[in-house]
């Protein structure tokens, strides 16, 4: 815990809290100051933050009141990273919405209490009391305050949604807790599972992915990673990747220190540029972090293999049928207004019997995860494309219109229709029949959005196969 949070908080009783407000609107600031004023609390106003996360890392409030208007894009994810950055801070939120999708993301990130706009000054000065109170119930023993501010850590690496986010908010909890400059996460590449921004590093002629976190440039990264595989074998005495699988060990010198991670696929980190002494207990709450991000990453891990084997089709490794309906499901009820419609391509490859019949069915099954793959690379990232059967597959172009996703289709017909594909002792060329229907304009309901893609790929085949053609409204 910071100095100045443990000093407000020994000083509560002497003088009055202080708690931030951020908000969106100078207006609310007019509208809550006076009735705030005659308050006990001393209040700091900050409208539209735009360098919140300087802001936090300067001064952590032990009270906030958020708005949530200021983070319209990604509230829950706002959220998260202010309370990575600052884990003690009570929050009071201020929401312009009462989807209760938010609100239940938003107490998961950690919050204290959520209002709708606009909240009577009444409410909010009782929910700061209350706050306030409670705060007050936590012995201040800086011992304690270190290790609930480590329990909350862990709980929000736990509600992480990535591995990536997990290891930055583990990782930046140690740069802080050790005020170090700077931290490396490696893992070899063979048993990475991981997802991240990685750039590739030989460390005994085995190739490494490596992250990092605080160093001013990649350049000084790389230079700290070359002075650790300097030092490391008079310190590990062994080759690092038998030390990383087999009896991984880690240990604090001076200003640096290694932490492998128990699970092989997982890697180890590298802290670097320690400028506080590291005592037993820090040494334990460290252990404790690290254990618990394994589990996390771990729990992770699985939960990312099950919902491939729900959703993944094995064959091609794209998204399923049963994927399809979830997907469609959630993009008809994100919808806002008709603008914002979305198009189904529906996808046959022609003549794919005869390819089956001639060949063998195993040429067919790579047919299959070859134009599939062609298909997926076609389509913007955001997009989704599934094998809905046999030799069937559907795209979902989210937010396009048909003039862009007649353009798209043209695009993957034409690419097929030029690409010979090989295979041992074997040329082949297939072409694609393409339909297109746009939601709402061409129905109003999953099923009826389908049928209408696939009627207009059945006119296609009708008249010619190799053809794109447009569903009638």
């Amino acid at each position: 815990m910071k100095a100045h949070q443990l000093a407000m908080v020994h000083s509560e009783t002497a003088s009055a809290p202080e708690v931030s407000v951020w908000i969106h609107d100078p207006f609310l600031k007019e509208l809550y100051s006076r009735e705030f004023s005659h308050c006990s609390f001393h209040w700091k106003w900050e409208i539209q933050p735009k360098n919140w996360k300087l802001l936090l890392k300067k001064t952590s409030p032990l009270f906030l009141i958020l708005d949530l208007a200021l983070f319209s894009e990604n509230p829950t994810q706002a959220i998260q990273e202010i309370k990575s950055l600052s884990p003690l801070t009570k929050i009071i939120v201020l929401s312009h919405t009462d989807d209760v999708n938010v609100a239940i993301s938003a107490f998961k990130s950690g919050i204290t209490d959520y209002y709708l706009k606009p909240t009577n000054p009444e409410t909010l000065i009782c929910a700061v009391e209350k706050m306030v109170s409670q705060q007050n119930l936590t012995p201040h023993d800086p011992s304690m305050q270190a290790d609930l501010e480590m329990f909350s850590i862990t709980h929000h690496i736990g509600n992480a949604e990535t591995d990536s986010k997990m290891r930055e908010l583990a990782i930046g909890h140690m740069l802080k807790t050790f005020d170090a400059r700077g931290a490396l996460w490696l893992c070899p590449v063979d048993k990475m599972v991981s997802s991240g921004v990685f750039v590739h590093q030989n460390v005994d002629q085995v190739k490494y992915a490596v992250e990092h976190w605080g160093f001013g440039s990649s350049r000084e990264a790389h230079a700290e990673l070359r002075a650790f595989q300097k030092q490391y074998p008079l310190l590990i005495k062994d080759s690092f990747l038998t030390h990383l699988t087999s009896h991984p060990e880690r240990w604090f010198r001076e200003d640096s220190a290694w932490i492998p991670l128990k699970n092989a696929s997982m890697g180890g980190i590298l802290i670097s540029g320690i400028s506080k002494p590291v005592s037993a207990a820090l040494e334990a709450r460290t252990e404790f972090l690290v254990r618990s991000l394994e589990v996390s990453l771990e729990n992770h891990r699985r939960f990312i293999e099950a919902k491939q084997l729900t959703y993944i089709d094995d064959l091609t490794g794209l998204y399923n049928p049963r994927f399809l309906d979830h997907a469609l499901t959630i993009a008809i009820d994100s919808l806002k207004n008709k603008e914002e419609g979305f198009c189904v391509l529906f996808i046959d490859i022609d003549r794919f019997k005869q390819v089956n019949d001639q060949h063998g069915h195993l040429v067919g099954s790579q047919m299959l995860n070859h134009v599939g793959r062609l298909i997926k690379t076609g389509l913007r990232k955001c997009d989704h494309v599934f094998r809905y059967g046999g030799d069937e597959f559907i795209a979902i172009l989210y937010g396009t219109k048909i003039p862009a996703a007649k353009e798209i289709a043209e695009r993957l017909r034409k690419a097929t229709e030029n690409r010979v594909f090989q295979f041992p002792g074997l040329s082949i060329k297939v072409t694609l029949s393409i339909g297109i229907a746009r939601f709402p304009e061409h129905g109003l309901d999953k099923s009826s959005i389908i049928t209408m893609a696939d009627n207009a790929m059945y006119s296609s085949k009708k008249s010619g196969r190799n053809q794109v053609i447009v569903a009638e409204p």
